[in-house]
């Protein structure tokens, strides 16, 4: 699991949220014992507690629709749990029946609609354990706890300038490390035992990193008209939204390019020998990409972004240089098992190139960023 994973530094708002959610807990269950006299109010903290997860960078819509769920799926499950015997029938046929009404019949968004089963089982388990409290106790904690984590996310709203500032660097750095990883590797022989590190780093920026950012930058601009913290900085906001496709594709073609190292390591079982003309070529790709994300958020100018492009053009030309040689060595090759190895390095190498062309192309598209 720890090879599966790879570890990245929270954000203020993944920070915040913990505290939060903590906060809302322990309030939730104070408020709790003092309004309802029940000893231990533990639907109270967990309504409260699920309630500020889901909103995280939600909008205000959104966190009241997903709050909305929480609440009813835990009376539900209150008015259900008195009523009916926990077997694996009725287990499976409150979850299948709470899914079906919320997403199919309802269209709650995916997120809040999930919610409804997993409260239903988790106050279940609750109403079992507790069978002698009263319905109306339980119901006024959950009450409760719900307005205590919608007035906790109202209260508090993570800032989107903030959140999104440090999730497209997070995403920055990650897809410009695993570039210079693979720059600072290529100068020496090089095996499938590096190929996979690269592929599985990168695989984890295209996935998660990108998701993360995406989610943080989510709608910034529409979203900011309801956080006070946030509403003098549309344009920033407004420039992290329209960056985002091009960062998504950004990452996307460095995991190709790793992908595509793999494949080309494994044509041989031996060290492919070194590459450092196309190492340098991912080193300057880097520091496209990386002045690229300097330029989004602020810190930059285009001119230093087309500078550090036309830095990746003169190094491209220099592989060009080494994929016409293996051209030619395919062309001359005589027809067996040596010649389908020849072709499948000239093929992988050219694919290369492609993928750089097009990140790079497609930053080029994509500046000025502002007028």
């Amino acid at each position: 699991m720890a090879d599966a994973v790879s570890w990245t530094p929270p954000t203020s708002t993944e920070v915040g949220t913990v505290a939060k959610a903590a906060l809302a807990a322990g309030l939730a269950w104070g408020l709790a014992v003092t309004f309802t006299d029940v000893d231990a109010p533990v639907l109270a903290a967990l309504t409260a507690v699920v309630v500020v997860q889901v909103n995280v960078r939600a909008s205000v819509r959104t966190a009241l629709q997903r709050s909305a769920a929480v609440v009813v799926g835990v009376l539900t499950a209150l008015a259900i749990g008195d009523a009916l015997s926990l077997n694996a029938f009725t287990v499976a046929l409150l979850v299948g029946v709470s899914l079906a009404l919320t997403q199919l019949v309802l269209r709650l968004p995916a997120a809040a609609a999930r919610q409804v089963p997993i409260s239903v089982l988790v106050v279940l388990t609750t109403v079992a354990a507790n069978p002698n409290q009263p319905g109306w106790r339980r119901a006024g904690g959950t009450l409760i706890g719900a307005t205590v984590g919608v007035v906790m996310s109202l209260a508090l709203p993570a800032s989107r300038l903030v959140d999104g500032r440090q999730t497209v660097q997070r995403l920055g750095d990650g897809v410009c490390e695993v570039l210079q990883s693979m720059a600072l590797g290529l100068q020496e022989p090089w095996s499938t035992d590096q190929t996979r590190a690269w592929r599985r780093v990168s695989h984890t920026v295209r996935d998660r990193l990108v998701d993360q950012a995406r989610e943080a930058v989510g709608d910034g601009r529409n979203a900011a008209r309801w956080n006070i913290r946030d509403r003098r900085h549309l344009t920033e906001l407004g420039r992290y939204e329209d960056a985002m496709p091009c960062l998504e594709r950004t990452a996307i073609g460095v995991w190709a390019i790793a992908r595509g190292l793999d494949d080309h390591a494994r044509l041989r079982d031996e060290p492919h020998r070194a590459m450092p003309a196309m190492g340098a070529l991912f080193a300057s790709l880097a520091a496209a990409i990386a002045e690229h994300v300097r330029n989004i958020l602020g810190a930059s100018q285009d001119a230093a972004v087309v500078a550090r492009l036309d830095e990746v053009h003169m190094r491209r030309a220099r592989c060009m240089q080494g994929a016409s040689r293996r051209a030619r060595l395919a062309l001359e090759c005589e027809p067996g098992e040596n010649r389908l190895e020849v072709e499948g390095e000239w093929i992988g190498y050219v694919s290369l190139l492609a993928q750089t062309d097009r990140i790079a192309a497609d930053i080029r598209a994509n500046l000025p960023l502002t007028e």
